[in-house]
């Protein structure tokens, strides 16, 4: 049983079974005759399964400590009963049906460390079943493989209802949408948003030329009340309704494997959000626990040890 302290965090998006498998030469290989024409190749390292999408952020809320409920598409497949279990064992309480699949992405890591992603991207998300959902003061929700313009569409929709109810919205768009929609379209969703989040490539597509500071003012010109930009092992930038832009750095973290460290950042960030702390406590604590993520290489299924 877990003990869950302050409001119901609302989220939405997708839900991945990530499986990382290192040290894979593509040329390499045995060739072993009875298994038939293919070669095999023996790995030094174990494939680490993990937890993706946004169902990650969803899970280590939970761990946090936080009321949670999700939105997403999972399958009644065995991928989809290992990620069903972690969510359940991190209490997150699953408000949508049974998909047809479950969304599973295979990186392989080159010794090298150059990976390759093979992304089977599961269903589309419901996003106005978000809309019904009663009693959070949070919604956070995220792009995924899927998203395009009709799903920018349906979210700014459920951004207007649920903040005329009160509940205060966080939007992290993700890589997907910046190609499949124009700036007008993704502006008209930054303006219903309450907290902006993005990593410094992402946010910066249409203001490449702008500074940090510059890029931030003008994001927050554009409705959010706080925009935090994640640099990845530079920490982040942020911005509040004081309109002032400050820094938080990162420790550096050597032959990082920094799957799941975006995750790991914007659960904390949430926390801390529906906690009421000060913005720039929230974003120390998110860059924080997103460096022991990936200083212990398990994505959000270690973040806490």
């Amino acid at each position: 049983m877990h003990d869950k302290q302050g409001g119901l965090i609302h989220v939405a998006g997708n839900a991945v079974l990530d499986l990382l498998v290192r040290g894979v030469d593509s040329a390499a290989g045995q060739d072993v005759a009875a298994w038939g024409r293919g070669s095999v190749q023996f790995l030094d390292n174990p494939v680490a399964p993990a937890l993706g999408g946004t169902a990650a952020t969803a899970y280590l809320l939970g761990r946090l400590g936080a009321p949670v409920s999700l939105n997403t598409q999972v399958g009644d497949d065995a991928l989809g009963a290992v990620i069903r279990q972690w969510l359940a064992d991190a209490g997150v309480d699953l408000v949508s049906p049974v998909a047809a699949s479950t969304a599973t992405n295979l990186i392989l890591v080159a010794a090298d460390g150059t990976p390759h992603w093979h992304y089977h991207t599961g269903q589309k998300i419901d996003w106005h079943r978000s809309a019904s959902v009663t009693g959070a003061t949070w919604f956070y929700a995220s792009g995924y493989g899927q998203a395009d313009r009709e799903d920018l569409a349906q979210l700014r929709e459920v951004f207007a209802t649920v903040r005329s109810r009160g509940v205060r919205v966080a939007f992290d768009p993700g890589p997907w949408l910046f190609a499949r929609t124009n700036q007008e379209e993704m502006e008209q969703a930054w303006a219903q948003v309450d907290c902006l989040i993005g990593t410094e490539a992402e946010l910066s597509t249409w203001h490449a030329d702008d500074c940090l500071e510059e890029l931030v003012a003008r994001l927050l010109a554009c409705g959010p009340h706080c925009v935090v930009v994640k640099r990845g092992s530079d920490g982040a930038v942020y911005g509040g309704a004081n309109g002032k832009v400050e820094e938080c750095p990162a420790e550096p973290v050597e032959k990082a494997n920094t799957v799941g460290a975006g995750d790991t950042f914007n659960a904390r960030l949430l926390h801390g959000l529906a906690r009421g702390e000060p913005l720039g406590t929230t974003i120390a604590e998110a860059v924080r626990l997103a460096t022991a993520a990936v200083k212990r290489g398990k994505g959000v299924l270690g973040a806490l040890g």
